[in-house]
């Protein structure tokens, strides 16, 4: 359960980190700006130039429709961009060049306005043009790409990536960084890890060797990658260079995750510290989890403060089971007063003999030797007790507190029945005779001493 709930929280991060249209891929709109917005201004101008190859592919009829969606683009009036591009394709660009042009122009139109199926369509039907220039279909099997990418088409996706990579003439090792960053994205979504892993490295290793710091998404999913092939160690590192690079608590809280799987529960209290003393952690589950650390590593006190905190935040629920957890760390902090009243309302909930037997121990700490009897008694007598023999000691040491030694001794006769307790129960047990002698020893002679229960 642990692991499945850390894990889940790298894919989450991992996921919302690489959302198509992030800063490190090719958008969509990006795409529009290296190879359309740049160029809207020069393609007008190659329409008025004759001899250019734009004027001898477009006739005047579509150019003059193409100008009119360039410049309703350009003030962003895209239901106008929109209305004139498809009244283009049905009445003015009939070749199939100049509905490339249409298909390119329409899909940056409803890429822009998140209409990514009717952007798809468009970019898709740019490719089955025949007479599409080559780099603009090359560039589109791109965009098409991250399109399939947006509606969480992975395998469509990892398909077109492939098509750019073969239509390109280069090697899968020696597309750009983010084209590979891209790629191992679509790998792991596919379930294909050691391909995504590889592609992924060889994209962090570009950008590195160029002296620069890779994007927080890829080292997000390298640390995903580790963490879900249980490769613990390996993933530590990634996630200290998020720290240093893209210092987040988020990142503080999965490394603590880690340091959990690897048993390393005082670098987990660490780390988990870090995001709760930056008021970034507030999850029930994960401030109970805090709580069992500072136990862990002997700080009750803390454990007390911080439990005691998020009750009365109503961070955590003031339920019996987290109550007694609260009696305790106060109870182990040596703050039994305070252990007191948290117990008695957890034993009022749930009526468990082992909170009672919890708050014997706390009535016998501070001297409060009557509660404490009733306490054990209570307990023992409710049982299911994971330790009875231990009861029946709390209960003999009240009863010699208050000076009742045959009682005393009955009850460490019983706790001598279980072995755990067995020795301290024969100690005591000896003493109690030895001292209710010596007390009917010295009254029989005059003295004057507090009976049982005084």
């Amino acid at each position: 359960m642990r692991r499945d709930y850390i894990r889940s929280i790298f894919i989450f991060l991992a996921v919302c980190l690489f959302t198509v249209g992030g800063n490190f891929l090719f958008a969509a709109d990006s795409q529009f700006e290296t190879g359309t917005k740049k160029e809207t201004k020069a393609n007008i101008n190659q329409y008025a130039e004759v001899k250019t190859r734009r004027r001898q592919a477009v006739g005047q009829r579509c150019a003059t429709k193409l100008e009119a969606a360039q410049a309703a683009i350009a003030d962003k009036q895209w239901s106008q961009a929109e209305k004139t591009l498809r009244l283009a394709a049905e009445k003015y660009c009939a070749s199939s060049f100049e509905k490339s042009q249409v298909w390119n122009y329409l899909g940056y139109v409803h890429y822009v306005r998140q209409q990514y199926r009717k952007a798809l369509t468009a970019y898709l039907k740019l490719i089955d043009e025949p007479e599409a220039e080559a780099a603009m279909k090359l560039s589109t099997y791109h965009t098409v790409a991250q399109l399939y990418f947006q509606l969480e088409d992975y395998a469509s996706a990892e398909a077109f990536i492939e098509r750019w990579i073969k239509a390109s003439g280069i090697s899968g090792e020696t597309v750009d960084p983010e084209t590979k960053a891209l790629l191992a994205q679509a790998y792991y979504q596919l379930d294909r890890k050691g391909e995504s892993l590889r592609y992924l490295q060889g994209a962090l290793a570009d950008y590195q060797a160029r002296g620069k710091s890779p994007p927080e998404a890829w080292w997000s999913l390298e640390s995903l990658l580790y963490f879900e092939q249980e490769q613990y160690r390996q993933a530590l590192p990634v996630l200290k260079k998020l720290i240093k690079h893209y210092p987040r608590y988020r990142y503080w809280h999965q490394l603590g995750g880690l340091y959990s799987q690897l048993d390393k529960n005082i670098e987990r209290l660490v780390a988990t510290e870090i995001v709760y003393l930056a008021g970034a952690l507030n999850k029930e589950r994960e401030l109970v989890s805090l709580v069992y650390l500072y136990l862990g590593a002997n700080t009750p006190y803390r454990a007390a403060v911080t439990l005691d905190t998020a009750i009365n935040q109503r961070q955590i629920a003031a339920t019996a089971k987290h109550l007694e957890l609260l009696g305790q760390a106060w109870q182990q902090a040596g703050e039994g007063d305070k252990a007191r009243p948290v117990l008695e309302k957890a034993a009022a909930i749930s009526g468990q003999g082992k909170i009672y037997a919890q708050l014997a121990g706390v009535y016998l700490d501070i001297g409060d030797n009557e509660s404490a009897v009733a306490a054990a008694k209570n307990a023992l007598s409710k049982g299911k007790l994971a330790r009875p023999g231990a009861v029946q000691l709390i209960l003999g040491n009240a009863q010699l507190n208050l000076h009742c030694y045959d009682q005393a001794i009955k009850a460490f006769e019983q706790a001598g029945k279980y072995k755990a307790v067995v020795t301290n129960a024969e100690q005591w047990q000896g003493y109690a005779k030895a001292e209710g002698e010596r007390v009917r020893g010295l009254r029989a002679a005059g003295a004057i001493l507090p009976a049982c229960g005084a």
